[in-house]
């Protein structure tokens, strides 16, 4: 049962008894995973604030092949998120964050991008104070990274492209079709204005592309469709996507 060092985003964290945690982990080395913590809870616990939903920490995990749950022997704060979720809008955000992180990744897969990307945009998050954009920058990559982003560029059925033209999105078929090809009027729209967004950040940091102005019109639609083919290939819905919607 060795001891590995590795350095982890806190997701979640559950009560297990009086004193321990159940911590679900996004690991650099590990991937995605759960540990118990034991005394986690207690006056005396050796994690102290480590273990705070959504800290950037250093860890050692004793790493038990086949089993669900590992265990910690102890952990370091290497950068803290916590005054940012004094914000409710942040907190939400934050949470919004860590669900779809959780649900989207698969067990034990290592994903250096995925965690680089959570990374990225819990400090695009904390250091501007905006969360409409650096959410849109994490739905468009994580779906993309993982081969679920639909093509945005034209029409799945006829191949026409979408430039100047909005585009609807059927759940069923998961893509993107004109105006033409869609039967019955059926599909979210998603207008011209909001797809010619990707061009603008796809190839950009989060930190330039956020410096670089204020949120433009379509921003947000962009954002709630792309939450929708997540939460379609995910086949259940977002806690706090709905959260989020209530926040505007």
């Amino acid at each position: 049962m060795p001891l590995v060092e590795t350095e982890a985003i806190v997701l979640r964290t559950h009560r297990l008894g009086e004193a321990d945690k159940i911590v679900s982990l996004l690991t650099r080395q590990l991937g995605r995973l759960r540990a118990v913590a034991k005394g986690a809870l207690s006056r005396r616990s050796r994690f102290g604030s480590a273990l705070e939903p959504l800290s950037y920490i250093r860890l050692w995990i004793y790493d038990r092949e086949g089993r669900d749950l590992q265990r910690l022997g102890s952990a370091e704060v290497v950068e803290s998120f916590f005054e940012m979720q004094k914000d409710y809008r942040m907190q939400v955000a934050a949470q919004y964050l860590a669900e779809v992180t959780e649900r989207f990744l698969p067990d034990r897969e290592v994903n250096e991008r995925a965690f680089r990307l959570l990374m990225a945009v819990l400090r695009a998050l904390k250091h501007f104070g905006e969360v409409n954009r650096p959410l849109l920058f994490f739905d468009y990559w994580l779906l993309r990274l993982g081969g679920f982003l639909p093509d945005l560029s034209c029409c799945m059925k006829c191949r026409k492209s979408f430039a100047g033209q909005a585009g609807f999105y059927v759940e069923s078929s998961e893509s993107l079709l004109c105006s033409a090809c869609r039967s019955g009027g059926s599909g979210t729209q998603l207008s011209a204005q909001a797809l010619a967004l990707i061009d603008e950040f796809r190839s950009a940091r989060i930190e330039e592309w956020l410096r670089m102005k204020k949120a433009p019109a379509g921003s947000r639609e962009l954002r709630l469709f792309l939450e929708q083919v997540i939460e379609a290939h995910l086949e259940r819905k977002l806690v706090t996507r709905r959260l989020l919607a209530e926040e505007g």
